[in-house]
């Protein structure tokens, strides 16, 4: 009788916690508090018998992979240690319908953050509240096999981004005709360029209505018509869906068409947020 008691508390605690969780999200998609990533430097293993002896030494003469391997330390390194924050302190919210820009110089963290939005590796430390679906496109032939055509790819990539095969069927012509790749939709992606996997892989993740889209750099491998095709898309996506964009590109002119927000990074933290024109 008391364990049901208590089981029926429990349950409208975690109702009453569920109610105020969506209430403080109602209006944002994304928000990330003291979110952090670290790396080791160097390999765990070694290519050879030979090396993985001299780093087993090593480790038992107390000496680390950087002295083992002359790997230079920077101002974002534990110490001495082989340990490195790719993220750092990272505190940012995203609201419904926003197109948020991403930009730095190289190495300054963005496709790390984006790695971790995406779940494709996980935090260190830090948490990470999202109102919907995730949908990233995040390096050229992301998700797709290459021994698979360009329509059986279009049905794995559904998969994977949670859409049922009814759906993806109602989508496809959609997403071949936005592509262009429809007289080599029977064609393996390995026989592809790098344009056409990107085209393909952009047109997947924007059809099949992520409630967040995550896009890296790899718009800057296509050509001009169809990046403005994608800028078109995802402004369509945000103004006319309420869908949530967040956006990496070294293009400037791109963020600021795009983009009427950005969030500057730089050693592996968010120096700089506001408007695009100002960031």
């Amino acid at each position: 009788f008391y364990s049901c008691l208590v089981f029926i508390f429990l349950v409208k605690l975690s109702r009453i916690s569920w109610i105020q969780f969506n209430n403080i999200m109602s209006d944002l998609a994304l928000k990330v508090e003291g979110l952090y990533k670290q790396y080791r430097l160097g390999v765990i293993g070694a290519d050879t018998l030979k090396e993985d002896i001299k780093l087993t030494f090593a480790k038992l003469r107390g000496k680390s992979l950087s002295d083992v391997y002359k790997i230079d330390g920077n101002d974002r390194m534990v110490g001495d240690s082989e340990y490195v924050w790719a993220l750092q302190d990272i505190n940012f919210e995203v609201k419904q319908g926003e197109i948020l820009g991403v930009i730095g110089k190289n190495g300054a963290g963005k496709s790390t953050l984006l790695k971790v939005l995406s779940k494709v590796t996980g935090p260190t430390k830090g948490s990470i509240k999202v109102n919907g679906r995730i949908a990233s496109l995040l390096e050229v032939g992301t998700g797709m096999h290459p021994e698979l055509t360009g329509r059986e790819n279009i049905f794995l990539n559904g998969a994977i981004l949670g859409m049922t095969k009814k759906e993806i069927k109602t989508k496809l012509d959609e997403i071949v005709e936005f592509s262009g790749i429809g007289k080599y939709l029977d064609t393996p992606v390995k026989r592809y360029s790098s344009g056409m996997k990107v085209r393909l892989g952009f047109a997947v993740a924007a059809h099949l209505e992520p409630d967040i889209l995550i896009v890296d750099e790899v718009l800057a491998v296509g050509d001009n018509a169809f990046k403005e095709k994608a800028a078109k898309k995802m402004k369509e996506a945000s103004e006319g869906e309420g869908r949530t964009v967040l956006l990496v590109s070294h293009n400037m002119d791109s963020i600021e068409s795009i983009c009427p927000n950005a969030a500057l990074m730089s050693k592996g933290t968010i120096i700089g947020e506001g408007s695009s024109k100002d960031v």
